[in-house]
């Protein structure tokens, strides 16, 4: 499964001239990383850093789920076609434009709402991803289709220069990081003065800010069944994120918020932030 390796390559020039060294930051040519099946490989590992462990495991589970073509599609063309309309309103009412930055963005299933006229590249830990897109998917998703700039790499060190892009877009991957207020220094890093940071996540309690009696009881029972060694039901995120704590770490690592979106699939689970730099 997957794409073919040619349209996968890290290859377009623009990509290759924003590299940079994720620790120093200081711009470099793609020869100075080493390589995973011919994608750049720039992660970095904060082995000795609390949190790393459950990360790691985190991590590890997203991927087996991603690779299962995950549950909730049921790995169908028809279930990704059904994602693909209730994902479209977001881009409607966000429109990004210019140069994009993905980070956690995977094989890049947002440019199925990106016209031609962006420049877009992700930043993901997940190499193996890119060999291991399920077929039903690709079928779905044209955008899977063509070619894809990729680095490899996490969201505390971005392997790209400063003050380059004008979207920063960090889509249901803040719950996963291991430092999630790192991973906003670096967005702001990366954006122009003018650009803007998008957020879209999963918060506790949603826009009441407290769960129903009927969310407590199936997050309680999903515990229990993953302490009990249900794989189904085993909890991949690192965070755990109500919409005030949403907030807090975007006003705290210098953003302003200026408009927020609830998802209608999700009925007011799922909200978007855009922000701008203080």
């Amino acid at each position: 499964m997957g794409l073919d390796r040619q349209q996968k390559a890290f290859s377009n020039e623009w990509s290759r001239s924003v590299l940079c060294d994720p620790v120093t930051k200081l711009q470099c040519r793609e020869e100075a990383f080493d390589s995973v099946r011919g994608i750049v490989d720039a992660r970095i590992s904060l082995k000795n850093t609390y949190g790393f462990e459950e990360w790691k495991d985190g991590q590890e589970s997203y991927e087996a789920i991603v690779r299962s073509g995950g549950a909730i599609h049921e790995n169908s063309v028809e279930g990704y076609r059904f994602e693909i309309e209730y994902d479209r309103p977001i881009y409607e009412y966000f429109q990004l434009e210019g140069k994009i930055l993905d980070v956690g963005g995977g094989v890049g299933t947002i440019r199925e709402f990106l016209t031609d006229s962006t420049t877009y590249v992700s930043i993901d830990p997940y190499i193996n991803g890119l060999f291991e897109i399920p077929q039903p998917k690709i079928d779905a998703y044209s955008c899977l289709r063509t070619h894809l700039n990729f680095i490899g790499g996490v969201a505390e060190f971005l392997p790209v220069i400063s003050s380059e892009f004008d979207w920063v877009h960090m889509r249901s991957m803040l719950d996963h990081v291991q430092v999630p207020d790192l991973a906003l220094l670096e967005a702001r890093r990366v954006l122009k003065d003018d650009g803007r940071l998008l957020v879209g996540i999963y918060v506790e309690g949603g826009k009441r800010g407290r769960q129903t009696v009927e969310q407590f009881c199936r997050d309680r029972i999903a515990h229990l069944l993953s302490r009990f060694g249900v794989k189904r039901f085993r909890d991949h995120h690192i965070w755990h994120p109500t919409y005030r704590n949403l907030v807090k770490l975007i006003t705290d690592n210098g953003f302003e918020i200026r408009r927020e979106y609830w998802q209608p699939h999700y009925k007011d689970q799922v909200v978007y932030l855009e922000a701008v730099k203080k």
